[in-house]
């Protein structure tokens, strides 16, 4: 792993955890913080090892997520496909990707597997080895 993609995870978290200070607006926010995603999940263990080691971060970007997800309408914004709202719900799956417990904002046809198959057609990454894998590797700092 490298710091780049540190780098770009942790400005990824910031981005989500500023999403509580734009609640009822239209933002860019998220589709900043799913490319910069994108970038690290290129390579998936990469993405999860992260994940395993800023858990508080997510844990604040996740609030982040719900509030703003909770405060806006589907609103086309930015150079990502879809509205806002499933951009939240991509943006939940980057950052529960270690726990497998997946909440969606927007539409019970959201799954896991959907999202890895959109980011596969969408960018060309393949995150679904990390849903099928049974043990979290474990990280030591």
């Amino acid at each position: 792993m490298n710091d780049l993609s540190q780098q770009k995870f942790l400005k990824a978290l910031e981005l989500c955890q500023s999403l509580i200070a734009l609640q009822r607006q239209p933002s860019e926010v998220p589709c900043q913080a799913i490319e910069l995603f994108c970038e690290v999940a290129k390579e998936p263990f990469v993405l999860l090892r992260l994940s395993e080691q800023h858990i508080a971060e997510i844990e604040k970007a996740i609030v982040g997520i719900y509030e703003y997800a909770g405060s806006v309408d589907n609103w086309k914004v930015g150079d990502c496909p879809f509205g806002v709202k499933d951009h939240c719900n991509i943006l939940n799956f980057f950052l529960n990707v270690h726990t497998k417990k997946f909440d969606f904002f927007r539409g019970k046809d959201f799954t896991p597997e959907m999202i890895c198959e959109f980011l596969q057609d969408w960018k060309g990454i393949d995150l679904t080895v990390l849903l099928t894998k049974n043990t979290p590797v474990l990280v030591s700092d």
